[in-house]
């Protein structure tokens, strides 16, 4: 079965008799056409004994040798694409020169201007921009890179067609328009494992003798498919330990086939997946394998070297020293794109991704930079399971510094996780049973992060996006120490022994504390748990979280505090996990008077608990006498849990920004905290708006000035509990506000 854009964009495809000469065939502009030709003989090595190739001229003279591939028993095949409108002349050539069916056969090819809609037609594929920032279509048009990844998209595990165009059909919707997938040669597994075949079997003999074409016969229904509902293929030739098995011999000639039957189409070229990591089975590993980069440098000058249509090209590093391409080549002048991968991770995860992309930025030669694997949404980590949260904060960390695109991974999707089927265990040692996760890849696909960055692309794109520039000096938060947990006690509900193993369920947890009737200079609340929370004061939800090794850190509560009576509630959630399984809350409230004392609220044995909430029992007037006092399982710094980070909302933790002076900033705000904008103009008039980076919901702009000093501090939307992001303009610009008028009011607080 062939899908429709090879049935449309190849039907000048056929089949040559030995004796055919002076062809004319037909195509519109950008569009690959295929030609089909029969060998005069057959040839016991097809593969490996016959070298073909086609010469074309193009109008303007320019001269293309694009390799032809075997397509299988004696037919070979050539695919060419062209932006140039007119007449186009060519020729084979062929190491079998005695061979009639191959070799010395011209004609012309014709071609006009297109009349689709595709926009990878309409605009051509993909180029680097002149100032080498950001990516362009042929005729200059910006392209926002929205990448997911389905390393094993081309396996049977993700039928075909259903399956497949459904996944399809749910990306395009959410706005992606690049699919990073692996050419057969997977991660994650040994190679011919029966989970990375298709319908069809492997792409290589299992001796890596020789390419198979029924494999990328199947390959070309999916790939096809993609580039007819407008997605750029990126297609990585294979993992990066497949050099070390089969050697740079085979691997050039992998890659030859894919040039030679995927060039002409509308891709990026990806050497490798995590090309400085060996096999997963070696002594020491993992580790950054210099020998192993070195051969992927050379692959990717053969790359270089035998491509016609000169697509994008890239290599994709592991996540050890530098987590950027430029680590992965000894020749930083093979790259058009510096794409990365930082850690997969929550809040730790965040220093070493700003700190690489600002790095990549800032490096030369100047390229685009793109993280193309960032904390994967719902994969599951030695640590924990990345939440939605994590995955769209990676997504505006790196557009904020400098990127000029992203990919989002999902687990379940990229390794096609079937409802019963996970992928199972990694080669590694140590790899759980489980693999990353079991999560099937039809659940995955309803993630709230593939949404989230989708409207994350929308919302960008309203401005000229390509000509951001990063300053972190814009904005600080506005309290950015964070409160202690030293002497502070861990405390759980009493039930066996919590700090080794706790059920996996909610617990509920209040305090009443007293005030004395004076102003209240200022409260914070820090809160952590094993595993999660929503917590609330005086009936009022704060907010949750979900990363017990920092916890989260609530200001700004003097507004919620009364004299008198007022209540702490903490809903906890002990989710499940292998093996022993923990539980604790530990907390710290400090209300400042403006007299300069100080009160003090802790975790202990007077916190109230139970198993079961009830109708208002996070609200002061609550009977809470049928439940139990918690228990004390430890000290802050004890056992399981360890020293807790400090929660320092600076530099990587900050508010992060990027705009044109003068004209626009946008301000993308890590937590609902307020925050200091900085070096405005003194007294200068500005509009100010709201993004929802979760919801998608945009605020009316409303007017503010700066101060004496070019500063002006920012409250969170109303209602906000995570991120968000602030758009500042000045009047004075030229540019108006994409945003007024067009979405519901959220006014400033």
């Amino acid at each position: 079965m062939r899908s429709r854009f090879l049935v449309v964009c190849f039907c000048a495809g056929i089949c040559l008799a030995a004796q055919a000469k002076d062809l004319v065939l037909r195509t519109e502009a950008n569009v690959p056409l295929e030609l089909t030709l029969a060998a005069g003989r057959t040839y016991a090595d097809p593969f490996n004994d016959v070298t073909l190739d086609a010469v074309f001229i193009d109008p303007q003279g320019r001269e293309l040798r694009v390799p032809a591939f075997w397509a299988g028993g004696n037919l070979w095949k050539i695919r060419y694409a062209s932006p140039v409108i007119g007449s186009h002349r060519f020729r084979t050539a062929c190491s079998e020169t005695g061979d009639r069916g191959l070799h010395g056969v011209s004609g012309k090819v014709l071609i006009a201007r297109y009349k689709g809609q595709n926009p990878l037609f309409v605009h051509g594929p993909l180029e680097v921009s002149s100032n080498h920032r950001f990516l362009q279509h042929a005729d200059g048009t910006p392209f926002f890179w929205l990448g997911d990844t389905w390393w094993m998209g081309l396996c049977y595990r993700l039928h075909w067609p259903d399956e497949f165009k459904t996944l399809v059909a749910d990306r395009k919707q959410k706005g992606f328009n690049v699919i990073q997938i692996v050419a057969g040669l997977y991660p994650d597994m040994h190679p011919f494992d029966p989970r990375g075949a298709n319908e069809t079997g492997y792409p290589w003999n299992t001796n890596y003798t020789s390419i198979r074409p029924e494999y990328f016969n199947a390959a070309d229904d999916r790939l096809g498919y993609l580039v007819e509902q407008g997605f750029t293929p990126c297609i990585f030739g294979a993992w990066g330990h497949y050099v070390s098995a089969m050697g740079i011999e085979n691997m050039n000639k992998h890659w030859r086939y894919l040039i030679a039957r995927y060039g002409a189409w509308p891709v990026v070229w990806c050497a490798a997946g995590e090309a400085n990591l060996p096999w997963y089975q070696v002594k020491d590993f993992p580790y950054d394998d210099r020998k192993q980069a070195r051969d992927w440098s050379e692959v990717m000058r053969y790359i270089r070297a035998n491509d016609p249509f000169h697509r994008l090209l890239t290599v994709h590093p592991t996540g050890i020293h530098r987590f950027s391409s430029r680590n992965v080549t000894d020749d930083p002048g093979l790259l058009d794109i510096d794409m990365l991968q930082t850690p997969h991770g929550q809040r730790d995860a965040v220093p070493e991704t700003i700190k690489n992309v600002r790095q990549s930025y800032a490096d030369n030669p100047v390229l685009p930079v793109i993280n193309a694997e960032a904390s994967y949404e719902m994969l599951v980590t030695p640590k924990d399971t990345i939440g939605t949260e994590w995955t769209r904060r990676m997504f505006w960390l790196c557009m904020m510094n400098g990127a000029s695109g992203h990919t989002y991974g999902a687990n379940g999707i990229w390794q096609c996780n079937r409802k019963g089927q996970p992928h199972g265990p990694s080669p590694a040692a140590g790899s759980p049973a489980m693999g990353y996760g079991e999560i099937p890849w039809d659940e995955a696909m309803t993630l709230p992060g593939s949404q989230q960055v989708g409207l994350g692309k929308k919302f960008l794109e309203q401005f000229a996006w390509q000509n951001f520039q990063p300053h972190p000096e814009w904005a600080e938060f506005a309290v950015k120490s964070s409160l202690s947990f030293e002497d502070c006690r861990w405390i759980w509900f009493p039930e066996g022994s919590p700090a080794s193993n706790a059920p996996a369920a909610k617990r509920f947890f209040r305090r009443a504390f007293v005030l004395p009737d004076k102003a209240i200079k200022g409260a914070q609340l820090r809160i952590a748990v094993d595993n999660a929370f929503t917590a609330a004061l005086n009936g009022k939800t704060l907010g949750s979280g979900d990363d017990f090794k920092f916890g989260r850190q609530f200001n700004e509560l003097a507004r919620l505090l009364e004299p008198g009576t007022n209540l702490l509630a903490v809903l906890a959630e002990n989710k499940p996990g292998p093996g022993p399984n923990p539980a604790g809350l530990i907390a710290r409230l400090e209300v400042r008077f403006e007299d300069g004392e100080l009160l003090r609220l802790e975790t202990d044995e007077t916190w109230r608990c139970a198993t079961n909430d009830a109708t208002g029992w996070n609200v002061g007037n609550f009977d809470d006498v049928a439940w139990t006092n918690a228990i004390v399982i430890g000290r802050a710094g004890d056992n399981p849990w360890g020293k807790l980070d400090a929660l320092n909302n600076d530099d990587v933790y900050a508010p992060q920004c990027a705009g044109l002076a003068g004209v626009v900033r946008v301000i993308y705000v890590p937590g609902a905290d307020s925050m200091v904008v900085r070096h405005l103009e003194p007294h200068g008039e500005y509009s100010a708006s709201v993004f929802d980076p979760v919801t998608g919901e945009k605020s009316m702009s409303e007017s503010f000035a700066a101060d004496a000093d070019g500063l002006w501090t920012c409250s969170p939307p109303r209602g906000c509990d995570h991120d968000w992001v602030l758009v500042l303009q000045s009047p004075k610009s030229k540019v108006q506000s994409p945003l007024k008028g067009k979405s519901k009011a959220q006014s400033l607080p």
